[in-house]
């Protein structure tokens, strides 16, 4: 069974959504990076699943580069953010974003 282009687009738009409402909803920082990630899986579906389409092209798979430059760079950031998270809970000892507001750099 393969999966039409409405199909595609249709999970790729819910994905998105789910990690939309996740990123305007979370207070923790690590809800946050989790949320952002999720929104990131997004275009790496709509890619991947395009490419796809009824049985796929006969051509170089484009968008399945794509998508694999997008899931690279995608987890680079998330590290960085990981790291930044991890230090923000060091100095605070909360992942409350909320208290993050007088953040300031050390001397």
């Amino acid at each position: 069974m393969n999966a039409g282009p409405g199909q595609v687009a249709l999970l790729s738009g819910i994905v998105f959504a789910i990690g939309a409402f996740g990123l305007l909803t979370r207070r923790d920082a690590l809800g946050l990076l989790v949320s952002v990630a999720v929104l990131l899986v997004a275009p790496v579906i709509a890619f991947a699943g395009f490419t796809a389409v009824d049985g796929g092209s006969q051509g170089p798979p484009q968008g399945e580069v794509v998508a694999l430059a997008a899931v690279v760079v995608g987890a680079a950031g998330i590290l960085v953010g990981a790291a930044l998270v991890a230090l923000l809970r060091r100095r605070s000892e909360s992942l409350d974003t909320d208290e993050y507001d007088d953040v300031e750099a050390e001397p």
